[in-house]
């Protein structure tokens, strides 16, 4: 689903970097020209260590130019459950360090006057089912009591009418820590701010081999660069240059649309406090206001023909118009799909391999901010830092079995997914 997203049309023109011709030589060389990318690029040049990224496409080609720009706190599943599996100690510090993803990107953006649209109203995550509601007030008591954050709030169906004008919701769940920014804006502030600190970006350089002695050779069509690290942060978009990394995430399509230009009346009406809203659903909507007031909605999506990703699409407007009904005669300018990466265990993995690289991947849908520190993370460790707080630090990757089926397995929990939005509790 590569069609063009509204993001990438409505962020300006697009500058034109080099593609790798030749030998270049650096402290360390970066795969993958997206957030975690960039951001290793950045925090590392701040340490004077020279950084060189290759990048396949384009900055911002993949996940870090389509997603929907929501910045939000946690992971999948709730906190408790995560210090049920974690311990309560490493449970603290992965809430920590969401946090600290939000503020951190907050800093980098404002300090650098990136122009990226960025807002930070909270988010909001509305109730599909009346049960989800019971769970949000848990979760509520849960936080403050344990983790002393006190900035959940909780609305029922009357009260969610300050935040979204449906019906669809039976309430919601809010958090004052989220945000929301225009993702391909960013990524290429990111990038641009990176090159300023002294990093070089080569596009159109897609990295195909991968060879160790003393020192990294890192191998493109036309050139090679030699490094003494190597870091790779392809993502969902891992191809063939790392099986390992490969073999270990999950990519997960996900698709959305974007309404023309709205009135800034009816936006107002729509979420009146401009907030990211992500629900509660399994197979879950996601939506925002954007700068120029249109409605941009997100979805889950995986098409085997043009016909089916027509028909993706359609549905996903369906669902739009469900939730706000005042949106049936909105013209949809924008389609576009992407890919979420997946790890087994549902949490970012951020480590080093045995061979020597360095990795950061699966988000897990919530990587407009968790990438961002994760390059901060990488490149704190690369430079031996005495004060990495790591909690998400993998020293081992191990493939998931069958990973060569995962399109079928993706294929069946989405059904599943779908049977428990519409049966289950």
């Amino acid at each position: 689903m590569d069609s063009l997203s509204m993001w990438e049309a409505t962020a300006g023109e697009r500058k034109q970097r080099p593609t790798l011709q030749g030998e270049q030589q650096c402290d360390v060389v970066v795969i993958g020209g997206g957030y975690t990318g960039l951001s290793t690029a950045y925090h590392l040049q701040e340490k004077g260590h020279k950084t060189v990224v290759l990048e396949k496409y384009h900055v911002g080609y993949g996940a870090s130019g389509r997603n929907g720009g929501e910045l939000l706190t946690g992971f999948q599943g709730t906190m408790e459950t995560w210090a049920a599996k974690k311990g309560i100690e490493t449970a603290k510090q992965m809430w920590q360090m969401s946090l600290d993803s939000i503020d951190i990107t907050e800093k980098i953006i404002r300090e650098n006057n990136i122009q990226c649209d960025f807002v930070r109203n909270g988010d909001i995550r509305p109730a599909y089912k009346l049960s989800h509601l019971d769970n949000f007030k848990r979760e509520q008591e849960y936080m403050a009591k344990t983790f002393e954050f006190h900035e959940l709030g909780v609305l029922d169906k009357y009260e969610i009418k300050s935040e979204l004008n449906t019906d669809f919701y039976h309430g919601a769940r809010t958090n004052e820590r989220g945000a929301h920014y225009h993702p391909m804006k960013f990524a290429r502030g990111l990038a641009d701010l990176a090159e300023e600190k002294g990093a070089v970006i080569y596009e159109h350089s897609e990295a195909l081999k991968i060879e160790r002695n003393s020192k990294v050779i890192v191998t493109t069509k036309q050139g090679r660069v030699i490094a003494d690290e190597v870091v790779v942060v392809t993502n969902a978009y891992a191809g063939n240059l790392h099986k390992t990394i490969k073999g270990s995430v999950v990519p997960v399509e996900s698709i959305m649309i974007a309404t023309e230009p709205l009135t800034e009346e009816l936006m107002e009406e729509l979420i009146p406090n401009n907030r990211a809203a992500s629900d509660s659903k399994n197979l879950l909507y996601y939506f925002r206001r954007t700068a120029d007031n249109r409605m941009a909605f997100g979805g889950s999506g995986r098409a085997f023909s043009k016909r089916d990703q027509l028909r993706l699409f359609d549905t996903l407007q369906s669902g739009m118009v469900e939730v706000f009904p005042q949106l049936k005669g909105a013209k949809v300018e924008y389609r576009w799909g992407g890919k979420v990466g997946f790890t087994q265990e549902m949490q970012p993995y951020i480590g080093q391999l045995q061979d020597g690289t360095h990795f950061a991947f699966g988000y897990c849908g919530r990587g407009a901010a968790m990438a961002v520190i994760a390059g901060k993370v990488l490149a704190q460790t690369i430079a031996h830092d005495d004060n990495v707080i790591n909690p998400l630090k993998k020293e081992k990757l191990r493939p998931i079995p069958f990973h060569s089926q995962h399109a079928k397995a993706v294929g069946i929990m989405k059904f599943y997914k779908t049977w428990q939005d519409r049966y289950g509790s």
